[in-house]
């Protein structure tokens, strides 16, 4: 049931991005647009680094025997997807008139979906994984 709720809650901060801009209709053709609910290039890059922190402390977390040790690195854990998941909703894109924004083309766009997708399949799974590792030693 935890694991339900959580992946209804990822599913959820995810998926707002994508759904807000289609509210919007009458102000298509707005410079800058195209940057509404993605995130750049640099903020891909830094989230892509901290799901990989987030890999090696499960790996971490797998090969640790001592329970109090275990348990403080389940927190740590928490702690970083919870940032997180922060960072991919905070970090969803610019608003529109924002300076150094230039209209995204039709692939380009297609393209930063793909690794906010990924992004968040990588996160869904950590959480899995997370589960999966509590569960053992409850």
């Amino acid at each position: 049931m935890k694991t339900l709720v959580k992946m209804l809650m990822v599913t959820a901060v995810m998926a707002g991005p994508v759904f807000a801009d289609s509210h919007h209709p009458q102000e298509r053709g707005h410079k800058g647009d195209a940057m509404m609910g993605m995130m750049n290039h640099e903020q891909m890059q830094t989230m892509h680094q901290h799901m990989e922190k987030m890999q090696a402390l499960m790996a971490e977390i797998r090969q640790e025997s001592d329970p109090e040790k275990r348990t403080a690195l389940m927190q740590t854990h928490m702690q970083d997807m919870q940032e997180g998941m922060q960072m991919m909703s905070s970090q969803g894109g610019m608003s529109p008139g924002s300076k150094g924004m230039s209209p995204m083309g039709m692939e380009e766009r297609m393209g930063m979906m793909e690794q906010r997708m990924s992004m968040m399949h990588m996160m869904m799974q950590q959480m899995m994984e997370h589960d999966v590792e509590e569960k053992k030693y409850e």
